[in-house]
């Protein structure tokens, strides 16, 4: 690409987006707006709170005992002495009642509480000072609202207060029988909290931040997106970029670099308008005292340090370059404006519950959400402000890589939909389902496309998902019966739809004779990768462990009561039948249509890891997208598709068969000469580094000296 061209394209949008006002207002003035107003928010909140006293009903005060005292001197309120302050014991309006009156029926009280006449209502029983006198149990009840949070909280004030009275009540009834101080309270509950400063005021941030940041890059990437896309199609300036001498590629970059500028700028001010704006409210709350809401809310809006600012920063940019790609590439099949609009709402209710996610009690950052979209940036971008480094940057690297990878594949997606003109150009569109069935059946061609075989892994998907949810109500799950009914779901899919939507899906599904050659090639790599396949396994269980009722449950699926041949057929031979056929089939023969065989192979590959994920375990990603590679590139370069099919049956048969080999080996005295942990399958280090040499040396021949026939479809 000419850097020329791309940084000339960069300086045109960018000064466009600059003459905007509804782009400058997104991008530049709402952050800078956004987190004072919520600061002051937050603070009014505070004080609105602090300002409304909850009232608290006593029926039957004249029962109260004297001493200790329940109620002020007056009379009119809780004692203060059993609180931690009296500020906090003046926030409890207190009104007597009579037990004689209409409050001593139990329908009134409990009415006052719903209809919100009273946050609570407690009630003394008239024999009180008796049961106080003989040293009895007495039952005080309360009435409050659960869901009601005023009632919970008043609800909650009243019992720490009647915690501390009748601690008050034992500590007299000690005195009068003369028992040594401590006997009725051994023990004392003495709170540390380990928190740190930093970490409890940036708690209320580490929470709401990272929604609002991720939020906020999102949107100061769709904006520009859709003005340099959709809206230079209204205005008649797309053709004649489009024929300038700059290639799609760099138009595109151009174009990208002007989105991610705008995104980055929105999520740093964000990041600047939210530290100006803790620092205020820190300082706000060094004035305050006391313990009032106020204070309190203040000192939890403190700003993150510098340090945590920075370091956000280089987090924030693959994170923007990967929403500026995602945008940029919807805007490209927009026809208009209007249309750009209406690609936001599926977007934010992708991203939308990722980010959730993060707000959710006890999720934390772990290798899994580390991998996760969105989500582990939201979760690094929280320890980062709590202060917890030694989390953050144990987990950096882990979040940084994917989510750079995750931004070029959203690229090379963008640069694909530039350099398709039916995408790029759309026409108008009325939708007949019976127009659309028709032309579907009619403009057919011999292979599937990109889109119709993403379509195929959705519907995959969908379809195991609902039959895996149909075998869990009907108890049917956990069998090998239920585990083959599964597997011919992802069977049908790509037949039903390589025979419906191709006038070739025998040449589709790669329903060829392959030469010898390739099935030696595979049977060779299969027994070669095995030992590199079981300690990769090994080191994916040590960073992501699976649990042990899991491994109950795979154990039980090997043999069950019907044999090692039985469940090596339906866990090893069909599994290779019909996921070959789904993804070295049709999928990839659809991802192959207007793409670089190379992007088709990876694309397979990480589809097929993330069916694992899906329905399997998401400790399979790595195996199953690692072996999906050579298995596409044996599919192209074979042209059949059962080379694949028996490099997939020979590798599941080898982990369903492993303890019966090992068994064997064991007889014999071979077991030791073979594996370094027979009962794992873990292999001597030569086996694997012999493993992992010969098989790299059949994985080269495959791709650089085995050449492609006339009709591959290699591009």
């Amino acid at each position: 690409m000419n850097w020329s061209n791309i940084l000339l394209i960069f300086r045109r949008e960018g000064m466009d987006q600059l003459r905007d006002r509804r782009t400058l207002f997104m991008v530049v003035f709402f952050p800078i707006l956004l987190y004072p107003l919520i600061g002051a928010g937050v603070l009014q909140f505070a004080a609105a709170i602090q300002e409304r006293p909850r009232l608290v009903v006593i029926v039957g005060a004249e029962h109260l005992p004297k001493a200790p005292p329940l109620l002020d001197a007056e009379g009119k309120g809780l004692n203060p002495d059993l609180f931690d302050s009296a500020a906090e014991a003046a926030r409890l309006e207190v009104a007597l009642q009579p037990d004689d009156g209409p409050w001593g029926e139990p329908a009134r009280r409990e009415q006052a509480v719903r209809n919100g006449d009273a946050s609570a209502v407690l009630v003394v029983p008239a024999d009180l000072p008796e049961q106080f006198r003989a040293k009895g149990d007495v039952a005080i009840p309360i009435h409050y609202k659960s869901v009601d949070e005023t009632s919970q909280v008043t609800y909650l004030r009243l019992r720490e207060a009647l915690d501390r009275w009748k601690r008050g009540i034992v500590e007299e009834r000690r005195k009068q029988d003369n028992l040594p101080a401590g006997y009725a309270q051994p023990i004392e509950v003495k709170a540390l909290d380990a928190a740190t400063a930093q970490e409890v005021g940036g708690n209320v941030w580490g929470r709401i931040f990272p929604f609002l940041l991720v939020l906020m890059s999102l949107t100061g990437a769709f904006y520009p997106a859709v003005d340099l896309c959709a809206g230079e199609k209204e205005r008649g300036t797309m053709e004649t970029l489009l024929i300038s001498p700059a290639g799609r590629a760099e138009i595109v970059m151009g174009k990208f670099l002007a989105v991610l500028v705008a995104s980055v700028t929105t999520a740093v001010l964000n990041l600047i308008s939210m530290g100006v704006t803790g620092l205020q409210l820190a300082q706000r709350a060094s004035g305050f005292g006391g313990a009032d809401p106020a204070r309190q809310a203040a000192a939890a809006l403190a700003p993150p340090t510098l340090q945590s600012a920075l370091w956000m920063i280089v987090l924030l940019i693959p994170l923007a370059a990967f929403f500026s790609a995602i945008c940029l590439a919807l805007a490209a099949m927009a026809r208009s404006m209007k249309e750009g609009q209406y690609y936001m709402t599926p977007l934010y209710l992708i991203c939308l519950p990722l980010i959730f996610l993060t707000m959710a009690p006890g999720i934390e950052l772990n290798p899994f959400y580390s991998i996760v979209p969105v989500t582990g940036v939201a979760l690094l971008l929280r320890a980062l402000i709590v202060g917890d480094y030694a989390t953050a940057f144990r987990y950096f690297p882990l979040v940084l890589i994917p989510t750079l990878v995750y931004a070029w594949l959203a690229l090379r997606w963008a640069v694909e939909q530039f350099q398709d003109e039916e995408a790029l150009f759309r026409e108008s569109e009325r939708f007949s389902l019976g127009s659309w069935v028709r032309s579907l059946i009619r403009d057919r061609g011999p292979r599937p496309t990109s889109t119709q075989a993403v379509l195929a892994f959705a519907v995959i998907i969908t379809a195991s998902w609902l039959f895996a949810q149909a075998t869990l109500a009907t108890g049917s799950v956990g069998g090998l019966g239920s585990v083959a009914a599964g597997q011919s779901l992802i069977l049908l899919v790509p037949l039903g739809m390589a025979f419906l939507l191709t006038t070739d899906p025998l040449g589709t599904l790669r329903l060829r004779r392959a030469d010898a050659r390739y099935f030696a090639l595979a049977a060779a790599m299969a027994v070669t990768l095995n030992p590199v396949v079981a300690e990769l396994s090994r080191l994916v269980q040590w960073v992501f462990p699976v649990s042990g009722a899991t491994q109950e449950v795979l154990k039980s699926l090997m043999f069950g009561d019907l044999g090692l041949l039985p469940t090596i057929l339906v866990l090893a031979v069909l599994p290779a039948i019909c996921e070959e056929t789904a993804f070295r089939g049709f999928i990839l023969t659809g991802l192959q249509s207007g793409r670089r065989t190379r992007s088709a192979i990876v694309l397979s590959a990480l589809l097929f890891g993330f069916l694992h994920v899906f329905l399997s375990l998401f400790q399979q990603l790595f195996n199953a997208t690692l072996l999906g590679v050579f298995l596409g590139l044996l599919a192209i370069r074979s042209r059949s598709l059962w080379p694949g099919v028996l490099f997939h049956a020979l590798n599941n048969g080898f982990a369903v068969g492993m303890a019966a080999w090992v068994a064997w080996l064991s007889r014999i005295g071979a077991a030791n000469l073979v594996y370094l942990d027979p009962k794992e399958g873990v292999y001597q280090k030569p086996w694997v580094a012999a493993g992992a040499v010969a098989s790299a040396m059949l994985f080269a021949y495959l791709w650089k000296h085995d050449r492609p026939g006339p009709d591959s479809g290699e591009t």
